[in-house]
């Protein structure tokens, strides 16, 4: 018999919880409280109801009606072992193909350490012959009572006539001698049934104009109910909504596959839509249908819409498949990863003599098609046979060690006919999943690689082989030639950006940091979708990402892309809301090298990476803004989701829209952006004395591939008495020059951080007019003063001064707080150490100052060369 997961919600139900109510608007099929009327002939078993019988299934275990009350105030069917395990069956219910399906049960376990209870449901044909079955996952300890809620299912075949509930007690390698469980208030509801799927077996698309969506219903009473289409983007916002007829027949009674001839008629149908998509992104479509008692059916489909593109082949980005083929089938897969910005795969290898040659050869075929993508696979020895595992601990649980531990003639005879069909394709193997950290602290490490290696080495040369390693241990010492050629690195919970950045420093680059030779992988686990929003995952999982590339990360590796909750698909493989993410992120940074940063207007955080085809940017802000500057002559803007952003030019100036989430920005010219990183001023900074000449310089260096020629002009604050404040410059390739000038201040110059903008204008191979930006400290960072204001219960304007000496010079100073119609007020501060002053100014109708901008000037006092301080700040209400 054929099991097929689908899934469960437990739902916990303590002494004092509430009962949770049916499943909404399904009608009740069957029901067996295992009361009286249950057991008409008193003889402690249900009626109609059958029991397993055969080998692990011995009739001594004891199995009947019990008293124990359930939540449902109800009684129970008791299952007691006496080692071997129990499955009691419902007689055959009438069921229908045109309906979904859900059952409920409580149950409660006692004692078990191996065994575990599951509920299930077998569908059978006309002829009451096997068609299909679904089995909920398999529980151990409830902790009290637990409802389960297995469903909706819906049957795949039409052939259908039938469904058998299984409560299992069932042992797995080794059987419980002792242990109980529990079943009660067995229920099968049935409901209209309704799917809505895509014109693709993965829903991802490169031409968005020939989407189509499919809704399919049955089983639904009324005589024709519209379907409602709503088309959101990944936030959540709605693009379109239409409404559509089924077209479809009533039929009902015995043509609806049910035994039953007062069965209510019902509406069997489809519908299509085309959804007005047009550009590249992330999306939703949703399907609304309103059934009876006021309850709205819903079925959503996610969609993926991309360029076709191909990042560069051996790049560092990559998944690992734990699953193999499942929930997606070899030749999907093969459309999919070389669309995904991946150039290498994970994938388990150790399979048993049973794998029939058809499935062997279709594996052989994946592997030979990602071959010809340039793809890198990755084999993974994490799952013996099972008639191997059992030797080595619980197959359903072993680790790398536990694998490996033993000699290799016990676990090698079972790997060598698949190694040996493909060690000449395959030139890595991982011992282990991604998050298997099983080696740390194991004794003689380097020599028990060492021989796994010389045992794989029998039929492959020198095979390169890895194991997983915890972030929070310290690497292991395998010499300068260790047998392990990569460290796949994780930790749960997963590193932030920064902390991975600090923990790749802190390794080093390869050949360091006690790792020998090894390379270092990087498993990206990305954030639970039950604890964090879109939003806030799309950017963690890219600037962590980001974080892998800026400090030498040899790979990076996504540890299962299919996870319900942390992966980049959905669980049946349709494109979640990271897919996109991921995707952006890899097509622009793979292969490439981070070069760093530039200072933009608005002050957006940037990160630069640069390699053979091109330049990209990825750009963010914590507040909404607008960047106005040249970046290229070619330059594009697009979201996570891989959507453009409409980006007006002005006066040959690219306008960029920047917030909270990244953006790539694409086309960004190499040598203007080199020559921005490297224009500076010899000193940033200049000690607060006004009225007396600074010298100061501006530095330059050549990035074009030519010589170039041009002006730069220095935008300073108002007032700055700046000369030169142009200059004329021509320098060959490569090289740099140092161009002086003087810088006198006002005596009412603001103190702090100042902006400087530098125009250039150029020429090179054509034409160029752009700008960079820095700043200029006024004031040697030798005192700060910081203030804040608030309102107080007085109606008071209360200025706060943190005057802070940074110093080991005592310091002096006369402060005079200028507000607008109001009186000048002063205080003195002498002979203050390293150490910060507080003091609180009071402006009377300090309501009339909010929004106004006012003035403290700090006047150094007892000294030869005073330092004069201004500051201004705008009042605000509280801060």
């Amino acid at each position: 018999m054929m099991n097929i997961l689908v899934p469960l919600l437990i739902v916990a139900i303590g002494p004092d919880a509430p009962i949770g109510q049916r499943y909404p608007e399904a009608i009740q099929g069957f029901h067996c409280s295992f009361d009286e009327t249950s057991d008409e002939n008193f003889d402690g078993w249900p009626d109609g109801w059958t029991r397993r019988r055969g080998p692990g299934f011995p009739h001594y275990v004891k199995i009947g009606i019990a008293e124990e009350m359930s939540p449902a105030n109800q009684r129970s069917l008791r299952i007691d072992l006496d080692g071997g395990g129990a499955t009691a069956y419902s007689p055959p219910i009438a069921v229908a193909s045109l309906f979904s399906y859900v059952l409920e049960a409580y149950v409660r376990t006692e004692g078990l350490q191996r065994d575990t209870a599951f509920v299930s449901i077998t569908f059978l044909d006309k002829e009451r012959r096997w068609v299909e079955a679904y089995v909920s996952e398999k529980i151990r300890d409830t902790g009290g009572w637990t409802k389960l809620r297995l469903g909706p299912i819906d049957p795949a075949s039409e052939e259908v006539r039938f469904a058998v509930i299984g409560l299992h007690l069932e042992p797995g390698e080794r059987a419980d001698l002792k242990g109980s469980a529990l079943f009660s208030d067995v229920w099968l509801g049935r409901l209209p049934r309704m799917a809505l799927e895509a014109n693709s077996v993965h829903n991802v698309f490169t031409n968005p104009a020939e989407i189509k969506v499919f809704c399919k219903a049955s089983g639904f009473v009324e005589q024709d109910p519209p379907v409602t289409f709503i088309l959101e983007d990944v936030h959540g916002r709605q693009l379109a909504q239409v409404e559509r007829r089924l077209d479809g027949k009533i039929i009902g009674g015995r043509t609806m596959l049910s035994l039953d001839p007062d069965e209510p008629t019902g509406l069997v149908g489809s519908v299509s839509w085309s959804p007005p998509i047009s550009q590249c992104g992330f999306y939703r479509v949703r399907a609304e249908m309103q059934g009876s008692q006021d309850v709205t059916h819903r079925r959503e489909v996610t969609l993926a819409v991309i360029r076709t593109e191909h990042g560069p082949a051996g790049n560092e980005f990559g998944w690992s498949l734990p699953r193999g083929d499942k929930p997606l089938a070899y030749r999907v897969l093969n459309q999919l990863i070389g669309q995904m910005g991946v150039s290498r795969i994970k994938y388990p290898l150790w399979y048993d003599e049973e794998k029939s040659e058809l499935e062997v050869e279709r594996l052989m075929d994946f592997i030979e098609r990602l071959t010809t993508q340039g793809i890198e696979l990755v084999g993974l020895l994490n799952s013996p046979p099972r008639e191997v595992a059992r030797y080595l601990g619980d197959p359903d649980s072993l680790d790398a060690s536990q694998i490996f531990g033993p000699a290799p003639d016990l676990w090698y005879p079972s790997l060598e006919p698949m190694f040996s069909r493909l060690v000449t394709r395959v030139r890595w193997w991982q011992l282990g999943l991604d998050d298997d950290t099983s080696f740390v602290d194991y004794p003689n490490l380097a020599k028990k690689i060492a021989l796994v290696k010389a045992q794989l080495d029998r039929i492959g040369q020198d095979v390169t082989v890895g194991i997983g390693w915890d972030w929070m241990a310290e690497l292991p010492e395998g010499g300068e030639n260790p047998p392990w050629r990569f460290l796949t690195l994780s930790v749960d919970p997963p590193l932030t950006d920064r902390e991975l950045a600090g923990h790749l420093q802190a390794v080093g680059t390869t050949g360091h940091a006690g790792g020998g030779t090894a390379e270092r992988w990087v498993v990206l686990k990305p954030l639970s979708r039950q604890d964090y929003g879109t939003d806030v995952r799309a950017t963690d999982l890219v600037s962590r990402m980001m974080a892998a590339k800026m400090h030498g990360a040899d790979a990076v590796f996504i540890p299962d892309p299919f996870d319900p909750d942390s992966g980049l698909f959905q669980p049946d493989g349709t494109p979640g809301e990271l897919l996109l993410p991921w995707r952006t992120a890899a097509l622009c940074l793979s292969g490439a090298d981070y070069i760093g940063s530039i200072q933009m207007p608005e002050g957006s955080e940037n990160r630069i990476f640069a390699r053979a085809d091109g330049v990209v940017m990825v750009v963010w802000n914590n507040r909404p803004v607008k960047e106005v500057l040249y970046l290229g002559a070619e330059v594009k803007q697009m979201t996570l989701w891989g959507s453009d952003i409409s980006r007006p030019d002005r006066d040959q100036r690219q306008v960029l829209q920047v917030g909270p989430l990244p953006t790539f920005v694409t086309g960004v010219s190499l040598p203007v952006t080199r020559w921005r990183m490297d224009c500076s001023l010899a000193a940033e900074k200049m000690p607060s004395v006004f009225g007396m000449r600074h010298a100061n310089a501006l530095r330059l260096q050549n990035h074009f591939d030519r010589g170039v020629g041009g002006s730069a002009r220095l935008i300073v604050p108002d007032a700055w008495n700046l000369k030169p404040e142009a200059f004329q410059f021509n320098l060959a390739m490569g090289e740099d020059v140092e161009l002086p000038m003087e810088i006198v201040l006002p005596f009412d110059a603001s103190s702090g951080r100042q902006k400087v903008r530098i125009d250039f204008e150029m020429e090179a191979e054509r034409s160029y007019r752009f700008s960079a930006y820095r700043h200029l400290d006024v004031g040697l960072g030798q005192v700060s003063i910081e203030f804040q204001t608030r309102l107080n219960e007085a109606g008071e304007l209360e200025v706060e001064q943190r005057f802070q000496n940074h110093a080991d010079v005592r310091v002096s100073f006369r402060c005079q707080l200028f507000a607008p119609g109001r009186q000048r007020q002063r205080t003195q501060i002498v002979g203050l150490g390293r150490m910060q002053d507080a003091r609180i100014y009071r402006l009377p109708n300090g309501k009339e100052l909010i929004g106004k901008t006012i003035l403290m000037r700090a006047e150094e006092i007892n000294v030869l060369r005073p330092r004069v301080l201004n500051y201004r700040f705008v009042a605000k209400e509280e801060e």
